[in-house]
């Protein structure tokens, strides 16, 4: 009986850990991806604080910042899309809203670039400014 368990168990969570894609990549790749994203399907999200998101991000995305308490409603309203992108400054914020969607089950997938709106800005791509 223990066998059995521990075999249906171990199942069950390969199942659950390979339904789900994550991507990390840099900005420079990133680009296309993001400028010729299916909107209906595919959602940008700047983990970064509502100051830090008006002062400067990339265009079409939308603010989550990962720090507040509310995090796990506001992802909640973007399960049914196909694919996340995620970006913060410095890889925390986006780490940890990669780590929610996993812990809500979140079956699409999700596409972290790594090295955020720096990255970005870095390769020269344009930025929505205050």
């Amino acid at each position: 009986m223990k066998l059995y368990f521990t075999v249906i168990c171990c199942f069950l969570f390969i199942v659950n850990a390979t339904s789900q894609t994550v991507k990390e990549i840099q900005a420079k790749d990133a680009f296309e991806l993001v400028v010729s994203r299916d909107t209906a399907n595919t959602i940008l999200i700047d983990g970064r604080s509502f100051e830090m998101f008006a002062e400067k991000h990339i265009a079409g995305a939308i603010n989550i910042d990962a720090f507040q308490d509310s995090i796990t409603l506001d992802l909640k309203s973007f399960l049914k899309v196909k694919e996340i992108i995620v970006y913060c400054s410095n890889r925390k914020r986006a780490e940890l809203i990669v780590e929610k969607l996993k812990e809500l089950n979140y079956s699409g997938d999700i596409v972290f670039i790594s090295d955020g709106i720096n990255g970005w800005i870095a390769a020269g791509f344009e930025i929505v400014e205050k």
